[in-house]
């Protein structure tokens, strides 16, 4: 079975010459140097689907994909000019390197609730630092521990494709070949041997390869720490087994038009949808 397209790709050696092809010539001049260190940054202009490439130095060797829709990024005071692109030293998740200064745009929800965590840190009315910039949203309620998952399997410069339901299409994220807090929602869909886990990361709920996810031990076990001291969590999701339904028609279409899956594997699963 040929899942090229379930991840995504690039070889090494084309980065340097397809780099201007790959990402978007965008319309924003590059941003000045930072003189506030307290702003937080958003990747800005590019669709779903697409990624803003983090390099090693810039254009040269991928360090990870960032979505589309990433943010949470730090810029390091740091820029450099190679004819007629200016580059950006940012921190992502815990990931260092270089971007394309113009695919970034400052994130106000973001910024926000950065200060508001700096502020807490340094209250001395607050004893407790480590629940500062938990959110409000998340106290309260019964504490219940969420298993977490990460992406396995793929290699820097290569992207799982999470297909979020959008009406009567499927938009595709990237999610990184490093990335993990992939919380399961129950749902599984199955065509012989292939299957795709319903989940949430990055505040979306989407469709991956389940074979591309391995329980994450580590950040479950930081994660139940942190909302059990914090304040529990409400409605938490606590999934040990999914349910076996259909794939959504649009997510099925999408992965028969990409080549991601045989006639056959398509064929099953669009057989499971014609029967509810």
């Amino acid at each position: 079975m040929n899942k090229k397209s379930v991840f995504k790709k690039m070889s090494l050696p084309l980065l340097g010459g397809l780099m201007l092809l790959a990402v978007p010539l965008l319309s924003v001049a590059a941003l000045p140097m930072p003189a506030d260190n307290s702003l937080i940054y958003r990747v800005h202009s590019l669709d779903a689907g697409n990624v803003l490439k983090m390099y090693k130095e810039p254009g040269k060797e991928v360090i990870v994909n960032l979505p589309h829709n990433a943010t949470w990024i730090a810029r390091r005071n740091a820029q450099m000019t190679i004819g007629d692109k200016v580059w950006e030293k940012v921190s992502w998740d815990d990931q260092t390197g270089w971007v394309l200064s113009d695919a970034l745009e400052e994130d106000p929800k973001a910024t926000e609730a950065a200060n508001a965590r700096r502020q807490c840190l340094v209250d001395p009315a607050i004893q407790d630092k480590d629940c500062c910039g938990y959110p409000e949203s998340a106290k309260g309620g019964l504490f219940k521990s969420i298993p977490v998952y990460a992406v396995k399997d793929l290699s820097a410069g290569e992207s799982l494709m999470m297909y979020v339901d959008h009406g009567d299409d499927a938009i595709a994220v990237e999610i990184p070949h490093n990335g993990t807090n992939i919380v399961k929602l129950g749902q599984r869909a199955e065509a012989g041997a292939f299957a795709m886990e319903r989940v949430r990361w990055a505040g979306q709920n989407g469709w991956i390869d389940a074979a591309k996810m391995s329980f994450d031990e580590a950040k479950t076990q930081s994660g139940d720490a942190k909302r059990q001291k914090c304040g529990g969590v409400s409605g938490g999701v606590d999934f040990k087994e999914s349910e076996v339904v259909c794939l959504p028609a649009p997510v099925i279409r999408r992965l028969q038009e990409s080549g991601a899956l045989d006639a056959e594997t398509v064929k099953k699963l669009l057989e499971q949808a014609d029967t509810k």
